[in-house]
């Protein structure tokens, strides 16, 4: 799967989140599997946006047909946007894009020594993937990588009571026997508040 990253700055909140919702008629794409975002809880003005795709060729094919069309009825609602793709390595538990009704969504952007990326997606798989399904209010997630070295780990939570639990209750122990300090050389974390009007479900 390919997994769309979008993170805009935001002046006018209320407008941004009407032209957001513009974006249900992704569903009926042939290789859309879904879409959801919302407001980062350190910083109210950027919104992220995640989307998921079958295959780069499925995406390829919406960005050079209808995309933007559906573009134009956002434009003047954000001052800046970034944009990365990135290949989905593992689901965690079920795959995010199936999952509804959850309010918070926890992303881990992590730069990973060259030498270590072996490592890194291992000890995911054997060690953190395993906690995380043990974990309540866990509801699925994904490991995904862009270019050599770069990983985003997202995970959706019930609600952020249920993350902050985990932070304190599982994540100690899964870090001490992950080891990460040898294979990350940074990792930058976001909290983001869930608006259910932007989640667009897949193509059926």
């Amino acid at each position: 799967m390919l997994l769309k990253w979008i993170r805009c700055t935001v002046g006018d909140r209320a407008r941004f989140d009407r032209g957001q919702r513009a974006w249900a008629d992704l569903t009926g794409f042939a290789g859309f599997l879904g879409q959801r975002g919302g407001w980062d809880t350190s910083n109210p003005n950027i919104a992220h946006i995640f989307g998921l795709w079958a295959s780069p060729t499925s995406y390829e094919a919406f960005m050079s047909g209808p995309h933007d069309l559906f573009a134009t009825r956002q434009v003047g609602t954000f001052a800046t946007i970034d944009v990365q793709l990135y290949e989905t390595l593992q689901s965690i538990g079920h795959p995010p894009e199936r999952v509804v009704g959850q309010e918070m969504l926890h992303v881990a952007r992590c730069d990973v020594d060259p030498q270590r990326v072996r490592h890194f997606t291992d000890v995911q798989a054997s060690v953190w993937n395993p906690g995380l399904l043990r974990a309540p209010g866990f509801q699925g997630g994904l490991l995904a990588q862009r270019e050599l070295n770069e990983f985003l780990v997202v995970t959706q939570w019930e609600t952020a009571e249920a993350h902050d639990e985990y932070r304190r209750g599982h994540f100690p122990g899964l870090r001490e026997r992950a080891e990460p300090a040898p294979d990350a050389q940074w990792i930058v974390g976001h909290q983001i508040g869930i608006q259910p009007a932007w989640y667009v479900p897949e193509t059926t």
